[in-house]
């Protein structure tokens, strides 16, 4: 359970780091392949974590839902 809250916690960071880059670059990543790989990745991950974290986050509700 606790694993499912640490998970989403990488998910704010992560997306802000990749838009971060995105804001300093700008244009010039058109001309960076590699750091464009590497925005495209972060941002594939966050948005991974979060699917990860929501449905175990419902798998957790459903099984053990309080009473």
């Amino acid at each position: 359970m606790e694993w499912k809250e640490h998970i989403a916690w990488i998910v704010p960071i992560v997306a802000t780091s990749g838009a971060f880059v995105v804001t300093y670059y700008g244009r010039r990543l058109t001309q960076a392949p590699a750091v464009r790989k590497a925005v495209i990745w972060m941002l594939l991950l966050s948005f991974g974590a979060a699917a990860v974290a929501g449905i175990f986050g419902a798998f957790i509700n459903k099984v053990a839902a309080t009473r």
